[in-house]
């Protein structure tokens, strides 16, 4: 049935003539008349009776009135909501990240994205593990992390958008603290924390002592959690490695002071990735516009 047919004859119940829903519709009369007519033959019944003062709605047609306009009405919601989310103004993307790029860089994103489109719900997901396995099963539209090397390569589309670097952390008296570089063997005596073996930057700062010829110390404390490491370094003679983008808080606030390591190493490449080959929605390309721009704002390096 034709959503068309029942909205031409909604306008002639209400209209009560031909000539008025016609004028109204912004069609013919020999339109309107072959549109009710069709309507009658798929149903099988006289809609109207031909009147000197117009046409009467039949039986059927009072029958039918209280359906053909709930299937208006949600068919013009169904419309509209189609077209938001083609515009996307409204509708549902799901944004997965490790938790230190959710929560330092990705709150100014998603303000920026509700102000510009308050219908639309965005889902954020923190976690480590799987992200990229979950990304090309559908489970997210887009995944904010580190470009490690081994993203698979087949379905993924990479996106950089600038370069994290692993950096030396100390509180701003720390001894070490005055010296704008230290080498390998500067280090050994110190006080380390520290993530677990069984993480990228740990692996890093491995090969940062292997490629000096010294064994990575053993750390005093290990843990996953940056908030633990950080809080440790402030009040005491720790030193630790982490992720400036995790620090840069507290290094503007004078809390903590960092070193630069001068080594290929310590790069951490952070952007954007998503399945290959499928058109972004307009949400989600708003979401890539946003955060391209926050990394501007923020000074961020962008290397191509």
């Amino acid at each position: 049935m034709d959503i068309r047919h029942l909205r031409n004859m909604l306008a002639v119940m209400e209209e009560g003539s031909i000539g008025k829903a016609a004028q109204r519709l912004h069609i013919s009369q020999p339109a309107l008349t072959k549109s009710i007519q069709r309507l009658e033959e798929h149903l099988g019944v006289r809609l109207f009776d031909r009147e000197a003062r117009g046409m009467k709605p039949t039986f059927y047609a009072d029958s039918l009135r209280g359906y053909a306009k709930a299937a208006c009405v949600g068919m013009a919601e169904a419309e509209s909501q189609i077209a938001s989310l083609r515009n996307g103004t409204e509708g549902i993307i799901t944004v997965a990240g490790p938790p230190l790029i959710v929560t330092e860089l990705l709150p100014d994103v998603l303000l920026q994205l509700s102000q510009e489109r308050p219908k639309l719900q965005v889902h954020v997901v923190a976690r480590n593990r799987e992200l990229f396995t979950d990304l090309l099963e559908g489970r997210f539209n887009l995944v904010v992390a580190m470009l490690y090397d081994e993203i698979p390569k087949q379905g993924l589309s990479k996106q950089r958008l600038f370069d994290d670097r692993l950096v030396l952390v100390m509180r701003p008296d720390h001894p070490l603290a005055k010296r704008r570089k230290v080498k390998p063997g500067d280090l050994l005596d110190q006080k380390w924390v520290f993530a677990d073996s069984d993480t990228w930057s740990h692996r890093r700062l491995q090969l940062y002592f292997e490629q000096a010829g010294l064994a990575v110390p053993r750390p005093r404390i290990a843990s996953r959690n940056p908030a633990v490491l950080k809080n440790i370094v402030m009040i005491s003679d720790h030193i630790g490695m982490m992720s400036k983008l995790g620090v840069e808080k507290e290094i503007s606030k004078g809390l903590l002071k960092c070193i630069e390591i001068d080594s290929p190493l310590m790069h951490r490449p952070i952007g954007i990735v998503r399945r290959e080959n499928e058109p972004m929605s307009p949400a989600a390309k708003s979401f890539v516009r946003i955060i391209e721009d926050v990394c501007k704002k923020r000074g961020y390096v962008t290397k191509r």
